[in-house]
């Protein structure tokens, strides 16, 4: 691959482009439920419907037509059955609500479920005609078991009937969304470990995905097209966040080609369906052949690699995760025409979910016991004990990060130590460094006692007038102090200075800031009330 190429896949951030299509699903998703019917919102109890069909049916071409004039007790309500493999048209008076699948050659399935089809409220007396073409011989039948009811009521029988899928639903979304949600408690600990996020958004996508022969997007969305992108959507999701996932779990592996290849995959096939070279289920088929190779290869190169798995507990429930989605997938092979669920698979997966949320939760408690106890130790490390300001280590280490050209320094040290320590024991020495420090508190944001008793203050992006005013100041507190007559008499030397052209480091600064102190100690000495230091 030509450098140029490398250069831009290595930039360009794959989050980022996750969250711009989560971003246009959402917008587009807001559009088509703007364009809902208010007589969808009914409900009421289903009813068997199988009274006045008129059914037309031709074997050798695998079609079945019902027709049905609309009544008052159809207005607003929903007609849905269920057909295996089947391709379903309807319209009212010649014009089309309800349209799944294209007929063709090559994997022309369009799948088993069940199809819903709304009558709306303004179509009385017109005539609804539902046209059936089953993809296989085998699998004809005029028997068609019709139902009617409203979209709420509709919504519930299916869920009776789906109930058991339905609570493994449930339970996957659930998990997903709690890995999602210890994202972001690790996003606010400052622990970027993206694998959470991932695996939350797969579970999600594969719920929405898979719901129950997605009979909640053919009731939002009567048109094919509706139906199609929700799919499409998902269904594109869970390839690259399943290779993403894969990365953050091994220590060596990256799929990154692998990534970009399936959004090219995906581009192109949509616009063979845009342009009309190619339909819905042939594109389906060809796409779900090119995902299936993308999972080989990804497992190919784990099984290659196995020594970069940082966790053998989810190897373990990975591999029975993959156990249940064989005997799901051989379940639904000798029993294709009976709508086996997926029902096995979605437990192997919930359970690698759940093992996925209590490593993370051990994960993010051993961390925050760790950062906590290094936290205390970075304190004891860096701050003076008598006095609880920063010391020298703490200056070194933030004076780093500060830019040169903005930096200023205030050399400090206080008078007289000496001779409290000598005369009055160092009790009363500690009690003057602890009365300079609250007063040098007033002044200074950020202050180190770098000796016993000297002090350094920093300041950043300072004027020469506002170093003037805060060393005034200090003058000011310490008389408005010593005027009180303590036992203890607090005079602390100041001098202060600027980043300048020809500083390469903060002790040039220092230096200078240094200088300037002495000369002021020299000045207080000569009016201190302390006459035996003079």
């Amino acid at each position: 691959m030509m450098w140029w190429m490398e250069m831009f896949f290595k930039k360009l951030k794959r989050n980022y482009f996750l969250i711009v299509l989560f971003i246009v699903f959402l917008i587009c998703m807001g559009f088509l439920l703007s364009r809902l019917h208010a007589d969808m919102l009914q409900l009421d109890a289903t009813v068997s419907f199988s009274e006045g069909w008129h059914m037309e049916a031709d074997k050798e071409q695998n079609v079945v037509v019902f027709r049905h004039e609309i009544t008052e007790e159809m207005l607003g309500k929903v007609v849905y059955f269920h057909a295996y493999d089947a391709f379903v048209d309807a319209e009212v008076d010649g014009s089309a609500v309800y349209h799944y699948g294209e007929s063709h050659s090559f994997l022309k399935s369009p799948g088993t479920l069940w199809h819903l089809i709304t009558v709306h409220a303004d179509t009385l007396g017109e005539e609804l005609s539902i046209r059936i073409q089953y993809a296989y011989a085998n699998k004809f039948s005029s028997d068609i078991d019709m139902r009617l009811g409203s979209s709420g009521a509709v919504i519930i029988d299916m869920l009776k009937s789906d109930a058991p899928d339905l609570a493994v639903n449930i339970t996957m979304l659930v998990l997903g969304i709690i890995l999602c949600a210890i994202f972001f408690i690790q996003l606010m600990n400052k622990m970027h470990l993206e694998n959470c996020l991932y695996l939350g958004l797969l579970s999600i996508c594969f719920v929405f995905l898979t719901n129950n022969n997605l009979f909640f997007t053919q009731l939002i969305f009567p048109s094919g097209a509706g139906q199609y992108f929700v799919y499409y959507f998902f269904l594109f999701m869970i390839p690259l966040l399943l290779i993403c996932y894969l990365e953050t779990i091994t220590e060596e592996l990256k799929f990154n080609y692998l990534f970009w290849t399936h959004v090219c995959l995906s581009l192109v096939i949509t616009a063979l369906q845009l342009s009309g070279i190619a339909e819905f289920t042939e594109t389906i088929g060809i796409f779900l052949l090119c995902s299936a190779t993308e999972l080989v290869i990804v497992m190919l190169r784990l099984l290659k690699n196995r020594r970069s798995q940082t966790n053998r507990r989810l190897m373990v429930a990975f591999v029975v995760m993959i156990a249940c989605i064989l005997v799901n997938a051989g379940l639904y092979f000798f029993h294709s025409t009976t709508g086996v669920k997926l029902t096995v698979g979605k437990i192997g997966i919930s359970l690698y979910l759940l093992v996925s949320i209590y490593d993370s939760l051990t994960s993010i408690i051993t961390d925050l016991a760790e950062a906590k106890q290094s936290k205390i130790l970075r304190k004891i490390a860096f701050t003076d004990s008598l006095t609880g300001v920063g010391n020298r280590y703490a200056f070194n280490f933030e004076i780093n990060d500060i830019p040169l050209s903005e930096l200023s320094l205030f050399s400090l040290d206080i008078n007289n130590l000496k001779y409290y320590n000598d005369n009055f024991g160092h009790a009363c020495g500690d009690t003057l460094i602890c009365e300079a420090v609250r007063i040098l508190g007033q002044v200074f944001e950020r202050l180190y006692r770098t000796g016993g008793d000297e002090f350094i203050a920093i300041g950043t992006r300072l004027s020469e007038e506002q170093l003037s005013v805060m060393k005034s100041k200090l003058s000011s507190l310490m008389r408005e102090y010593n005027r009180k007559e303590p036992d203890v008499l607090v005079e602390i030397a100041c001098g202060y200075s600027s980043c300048q052209e020809k500083d390469i480091s903060y002790e040039d600064i220092l230096r200078r800031a240094d200088s300037e102190m002495y000369k002021d100690k020299v000045e207080l000495k000569k009016v201190s009330r302390i006459k035996s230091v003079r």
